[in-house]
């Protein structure tokens, strides 16, 4: 992530502002509007929020087209950014991830997609956009379910997330939305692996607790054409193997692999006994000393006093004494 996370810090701009700046390097903006939306039944599963589209030209000639689209949190927009990959792209650094082709940038900055077309402002500048001036950025982790595809002969580019029915009738049309049981909570991952004719389509789908996803493989079982198996909290399926037996190598290579966090607690001086005790000790020392002083400093103030002021408040009365007189009350 190019010299950005501190940038976060500089975000005093309110969600109703524009997201798009004005100014941006040398390009200037001449033009602003809202954001096209080629699905908006797919970017509503996405919780699309907001976007704009700005134009922004050099006074030598240069042009860019800026679109900005906002959604509610990263993960709808990590969605979007993943179902936007163009074919023959490569990685790119900017924000939290980028894919460039030719003529494109498409990246993913926290609750943000971002993509830029025509000529390319500076990095810093784009970076800087992004950083101070969007409004109410959200950074989260990715979701886990991503984390669980086989990477070896991953095809570049065809990892999508699934959000809900939308966009699984358009990337898994072989499982139904019931199967899915996206009530649950379910979340899942595509991608495509081999080459040509030789393709297979996997998908991950991942569910709350190991009794949800024991109860749906069954269901996934029944789907004709779907070849799925169980991992503890997570179903893999092929949609319509092309080779049986590469099918079943593919599942082969996914396993689940739990992660247990535990609030740890770095120890502290005071959970070593020893420590704990040396601590009272010193304490008491202290405590004692101050007392010592004290007193010395309150007797030494009232002699001071008896000498100087005898007749003040502070010092002392040697001369007030109440007596009972009891010797004289027995010889009476």
């Amino acid at each position: 992530m190019k010299k950005l996370i501190p940038l976060l810090f500089l975000l005093p701009l309110l969600a109703s502002a524009e997201i798009l700046p004005e100014r941006l390097g040398d390009f200037d903006r001449t033009s602003l509007e809202a954001a096209p939306v080629a699905d908006s039944a797919l970017f509503a599963e996405f919780d699309y929020e907001a976007g704009e589209l700005g134009v922004f030209q050099t006074k030598n000639g240069l042009e860019a087209k800026i679109t900005a689209y906002r959604f509610y949190d990263d993960t709808g927009a990590y969605a979007a950014f993943l179902w936007g990959l163009a074919e023959g792209g490569v990685e790119d650094t900017y924000g939290e991830r980028a894919w460039s082709t030719p003529g494109r940038m498409w990246i993913h900055f926290g609750n943000y997609v971002v993509e830029i077309l025509g000529d390319m402002p500076e990095d810093d500048n784009i970076e800087l956009m992004m950083g101070q001036y969007f409004p109410n950025v959200r950074l989260s982790a990715d979701p886990p379910v991503t984390n669980y595809l086989p990477p070896e002969n991953m095809n570049s580019g065809s990892k999508r997330y699934i959000l809900g029915p939308t966009s699984l009738s358009q990337l898994a049309p072989e499982v139904p939305p019931s199967v899915a049981a996206f009530h649950f909570g379910t979340e899942a991952v595509l991608a495509t692996y081999g080459t040509g004719e030789q393709q297979e389509r996997l998908a991950l789908f991942s569910y709350p607790t190991p009794q949800m996803a024991r109860e749906q493989i069954e269901l996934f079982r029944t789907l004709p054409n779907v070849v799925a198996m169980r991992d503890v909290t997570m179903i893999a399926a092929v949609l319509a193997p092309t080779d049986p037996d590469a099918a079943q190598v593919l599942l082969s290579k996914v396993h689940y692999r739990g992660e247990v966090t535990t609030n740890y607690q770095k120890p502290g001086r005071h959970d070593n006994m020893g420590t704990l005790l040396l601590d009272i000790v010193v304490s008491c020392l202290i405590l004692a000393g101050l007392c010592i002083v004290g007193g010395v400093f309150v007797a030494g103030t009232r002699h001071v006093a008896a000498k100087v002021v005898p007749n003040s408040i502070i010092a002392p009365r040697v001369d007030v004494l109440t007596r009972l007189h009891l010797d004289e009350k027995d010889s009476a």
